[in-house]
């Protein structure tokens, strides 16, 4: 007979055929790919929900509503070397960011780990400006001794880049320019 002492938690274990770690725009992609396909899938997000309008504060504000007109603080960026340096970082988004001091690595090579910890990650101050990849950033790596070759290239990827495009939804213009290659896109901003 077995011991009726421990109880049998099988019953209450939960299986996933895929997690994602992180609702980034890579990992909030991976999971809505990998749903789409039928696999029950478990989304571990460390960061806030964000509700739309409320968790936007500055979104209608013009720049001379801000107290320093959009800018950072001496004392803000000397205290935050690493977050001040991300695209799209500001007065206005500067809520969407985690100050250095709250995100503390270690840094053996120049890297620069910029987080957000809410659902959607940094991809909320991203404004839908989101360009692919030329072939070069896939090339240059290696052509000029900075890193190794990629195992893809542009061709690889121009179908997904695609895919994306067209159920996301990114501004911009078709201007036939090598390096910033054209793509499924809205009309660009004004």
């Amino acid at each position: 007979m077995p011991n009726s002492s421990k109880s049998d938690t099988s019953a209450n274990v939960l299986t996933y055929d895929a997690i994602v770690i992180g609702s980034g725009i890579s990992g909030g992609w991976a999971a809505k790919e990998l749903c789409e396909q039928g696999l029950k899938t478990l989304v571990l997000e460390r960061g806030r929900n964000v509700e739309h309008n409320k968790d936007y504060p500055t979104a209608t504000m013009d720049p001379w509503q801000f107290k320093h007109r959009g800018a950072m603080t001496k004392a803000f960026l000397d205290a935050n070397p690493l977050i001040s340096k991300a695209a799209g970082f500001g007065e206005d988004t500067a809520h969407f960011f985690i100050k250095d001091k709250d995100h503390p690595y270690i840094q053996e090579k120049p890297f620069d780990w910029i987080r957000g910890y809410q659902v959607g990650g940094k991809s909320l101050i991203w404004g839908r400006a989101c360009q692919r990849w030329s072939k070069y950033e896939f090339t240059n790596p290696e052509r000029f001794g900075y890193g190794i070759a990629w195992p893809i290239g542009y061709d690889d990827v121009a179908p997904w880049y695609s895919h994306v495009e067209k159920f996301i939804g990114v501004c911009g213009n078709k201007d036939g320019i090598e390096a910033m290659p054209d793509g499924e896109f809205l009309p660009p901003l004004k």
